[in-house]
C-alpha cells in the first residue's frame, strides 16, 4: 500500500487546511512560489478558493439544515431592514439571475431588485474554479458543464443568449479544437483497479465514447479492432466476460425475439439496462461492472437507467439487432458547447448585465480572464443587488406584497427581514415548503417530490500532463474505482484564455464520482449518496484522488506527490434536478399529471423559477422557467 508521504499528503499545495473536513485555519496551505494564496475566510474572490467547495460548507447549509430539522425558530424575530424592493429573487443561480434579467429588461432596468443567495458566490451549480494566476491561470467548471444552442434554443434562452453575446454554434466552430488530443495520439482509456478486477491495468478503450463527445473527435477509435485485439488479450476479465462484451459491441443479435418494435420499446422502457444485460442479453455480471460508469454523467447507474435510455441517450451496446428506430441522440438538432469555466460564463455575463462595472469588458471573449469585483454586488446605488451568504428562512404574502426573512453570514449571523412587491423563488423545490409554509398542502407535497441528485466534481491542478500524453489518454473510464471518470482539460480556448497547449505545461483535470446503491428506489439512492458525500472528509477525498491518479498513471511517470499543485473538491449534495423515469415514477404509467406542474403554481405575489419546475435539469430550462415565473408576476 502506498504511504501518505509517497502520495504527497504532506505536500504544500494550493488548498485550505482541513481537519476531518472542517476548516481549521483561515490561511491557504503554503503553495509553491508564485501561486495565489487567498485566505478563504477573508478572500473577496471566491473562484480562487480551493479545498472543500460547492454547496457543502457550514455557512451555506447550516441555516437550511436547522430550518429543516425544526431547530431554527428559537432564533427569535428578525430585525426589520429599511430597504424595500420591487422584486426579491431567492436564489442566485442561473435561473435566479435570469429571472432578475427578464424582469429588469421588461422594466428598462429601472426597478429595484434584490437577489439573495446562501453561498459565498453567485451562479448556483454554475461556478468557476481558478488555479494559479497570470499566464499560469487554469480555469474549470465547478459544476454544471455545458449549454445547448442552435435548434434546441427556447425562445427565452435565445433572447437571453443574444443579449449576452452567446452564440453556441459559432463558439463550437471557432473555439473548440476537437482533434487536439487525437493529433497527439490520445483518446479514451479504461482503468481496471485491482480491488474489482484483480490487478491494476490501464488499457486503450476499444468502445465508442458515451460522454463529452462534442468536445473530441474522433470518439469511435479509428484503430478499434486493434484495441479490441489487445483488450481480448490483456483485460483483467474472465474469457466469458470478454466474449460477452465483444458480442454486445459487434453482433447484430435480437435479444427480444418474437416481439414487435413497439413491444420491444415498451419492454426497454420499463427495464433497467442492468437487467437487460443480465436477462435478455445473457451477459456475465462483470459486463455490467465494466460498463458501470458510462451513465454516471446523468447521476444514475446502470440499475437506475432504463434500457431504452441506455440505447437512445448513451449509445450503449446490445441493441443493434433489435431493429429499433434510428437513435436520436441526447439532444437532436442541438449544438452543445462548453466554456472553459463551464456554465459559470452564463452566470458571470448575467451579472455583468445586471450590475454595470461588476465584470469588466463587453464580450464573451474578454470575460474569460476578467475578475468579478465582488465588492460591487451589493452596493446601495445598484438597481439590482446580489446579497451573498444570505439564507432565506421565510417568504410570506402580506398586504401590498411579500416579506422575506433571512440570515446573513450563516446560522449565527444577522437575522433580517425586508419587503418587496413581488418575489420569485429560484431556489430548489424541496426547500420551498420550509420557507413558504403557507402554501397549500397539495402544492407542498408536489414540491417535496423533487429529490436532487448528488454530484461530486473534483478539479486537480497538475504541474504538467506528460503522463497522460505517454499513456495516450485524455478521458479515462474507471469502473470499480473511487472516481468513475477522469477528464483531462477540454481543448477549448476563448479570448485570451488558451487551453493547456502542450504536455509540459500545467493543466487542470476533473474527477467525477457517482453514487449508486442498486436495489433501492432512486430517491433513497440520492439521499444515501448525499449523506456519504457530506460525511467524507477533505483528507479522504484528497487521498483517493492521489491514490487513483498514481495507480492509473504511475507507470507513465505520474508522481502524485510531485505533480499535484492544487485540489478543489466541489460537493453538490443537491446537484442535478430530479428527472422522471418509468422505473420509479408511477404517474408515467397511469397518465397522471407530472408533479412539477402543480409544484410551480403561483401563490399570491410569489412565483417559482428553477430547473426543478421544468421536470429536468438543463441550463436552457432554468432560463425558460425564469421567463415563465416573471411572466406570471403580471
Amino acid at each position: 500500500m502506498t504511504s501518505d508521504r509517497e502520495l504527497g499528503m504532506d505536500r504544500a499545495i494550493q488548498r485550505r487546511d482541513f481537519l476531518n473536513g472542517v476548516l481549521v485555519s483561515g490561511a491557504v496551505a503554503m503553495a509553491p512560489a508564485g501561486l495565489a494564496q487567498a485566505a478563504p475566510s477573508a478572500s473577496p474572490y471566491p473562484p480562487a478558493m480551493t479545498g472543500m467547495r460547492g454547496s457543502g460548507y457550514p455557512t451555506a447549509n447550516a441555516t437550511g439544515h436547522a430550518l429543516r430539522d425544526g431547530q431554527f425558530w428559537p432564533h427569535g424575530n428578525p430585525s426589520e431592514t429599511a430597504d424595500t424592493y420591487d422584486l426579491i429573487v431567492v436564489g442566485g443561480g442561473i435561473s435566479g439571475l435570469a429571472a432578475a434579467w427578464f424582469y429588469q429588461k421588461q422594466h428598462n432596468f429601472s426597478k429595484k431588485v434584490l437577489i439573495l443567495d446562501n453561498h459565498d458566490d453567485f451562479g448556483g451549480h454554475a461556478k468557476r474554479n481558478e488555479f494559479g494566476a497570470g499566464k499560469s491561470l487554469r480555469i474549470s467548471n465547478a459544476g454544471t458543464f455545458n449549454i445547448y444552442g442552435g435548434e434546441h434554443d427556447t425562445g427565452a434562452q435565445a433572447d437571453l443568449f443574444r443579449d449576452l453575446g452567446i452564440n453556441a454554434p459559432e463558439l463550437a466552430r471557432d473555439t473548440v479544437d476537437t482533434g487536439f488530443y487525437a493529433k497527439l495520439g490520445m483518446g479514451q482509456s479504461v482503468f481496471f483497479d485491482k480491488e474489482t478486477f484483480g490487478r491494476d491495468a490501464l488499457l486503450h478503450d476499444p468502445a465508442p465514447w458515451t460522454d463529452f463527445t462534442f468536445l473530441y473527435s474522433p470518439t469511435t477509435p479509428p484503430d478499434a479492432e486493434k484495441r479490441w485485439e489487445r483488450f481480448m488479450r490483456d483485460a483483467p476479465l474472465s474469457d466469458g466476460a470478454k466474449k460477452d462484451l465483444y458480442r454486445l459491441y459487434h453482433a447484430d443479435t435480437d435479444y427480444l425475439p418474437g416481439l414487435s418494435t413497439s413491444e420491444k420499446i415498451e419492454r426497454l422502457t420499463y427495464s433497467s439496462y442492468a437487467d437487460y444485460l443480465s436477462g435478455p442479453a445473457q451477459c456475465d455480471p462483470m459486463v455490467a461492472t465494466y460498463l458501470r460508469d458510462r451513465t454516471y454523467g446523468s447521476g444514475r447507474g446502470l440499475s437506475s437507467t432504463t434500457a431504452l435510455a441506455a440505447h437512445e441517450r448513451f449509445g450503449l451496446p446490445g441493441f443493434s439487432g433489435l431493429d429499433l428506430p434510428a437513435r436520436k441522440g441526447r439532444h437532436e438538432g442541438a449544438q452543445p458547447y462548453r466554456f472553459p469555466e463551464g456554465n459559470a460564463t452564463v452566470a458571470r455575463l448575467l451579472v455583468r448585465r445586471l450590475i454595470p462595472g461588476a465584470l469588466p469588458g463587453q464580450s464573451v471573449a474578454d470575460s474569460m480572464l476578467a475578475r468579478v469585483d465582488y465588492s460591487r454586488l451589493d452596493q446601495a446605488g445598484n438597481a439590482t443587488r446580489i446579497r451573498l451568504n444570505s439564507t432565506v428562512v421565510k417568504v410570506a404574502n402580506e398586504k401590498g406584497g411579500v416579506s422575506v426573512s433571512y440570515t446573513n453570514g450563516g446560522l449565527n449571523g444577522k437575522f433580517l427581514r425586508t419587503r418587496a412587491r413581488q418575489c420569485v423563488l429560484a431556489c430548489w423545490n424541496y426547500v420551498i415548503p420550509y420557507i413558504c409554509p403557507d402554501l397549500p398542502a397539495e402544492q407542498r407535497a408536489a414540491l417535496a417530490y423533487n429529490v436532487k441528485t448528488p454530484n461530486l466534481w473534483v478539479n486537480v491542478w497538475m504541474r504538467d500532463w506528460q503522463a497522460w500524453y505517454r499513456a495516450g489518454t485524455c478521458l479515462m473510464n474507471a469502473p470499480g474505482s473511487y472516481f468513475a471518470s477522469l477528464l483531462l482539460e477540454p481543448p477549448v480556448s476563448v479570448g485570451g484564455y488558451q487551453h493547456s497547449p502542450s504536455p509540459d505545461q500545467s493543466a487542470v483535470m476533473s474527477m467525477l464520482r457517482g453514487y449508486e446503491t442498486p436495489g433501492l428506489p432512486i430517491k433513497d439512492q440520492f439521499r444515501l449518496g448525499r449523506a456519504e458525500m457530506y460525511a467524507t472528509t477533505f483528507e479522504e477525498f484528497e487521498r483517493n484522488t492521489r491514490d487513483q491518479l498514481g495507480r492509473a498513471l504511475g507507470a507513465h511517470g505520474f508522481d502524485p506527490a510531485r505533480d499535484i499543485q492544487g485540489i478543489t473538491v466541489n460537493r453538490w449534495g443537491h446537484g442535478y434536478s430530479y428527472w422522471y423515469s418509468p422505473l420509479f415514477d408511477d404517474f408515467l404509467k397511469t397518465g397522471a399529471p407530472p408533479p412539477h406542474l402543480l409544484a410551480r403554481k403561483p401563490f399570491g405575489a410569489i412565483t417559482i423559477a428553477n430547473t426543478d419546475s421544468a421536470g429536468n435539469d438543463t441550463t436552457e430550462l432554468a432560463i425558460s422557467m425564469a421567463a415563465r415565473a416573471i411572466g406570471e408576476l403580471g
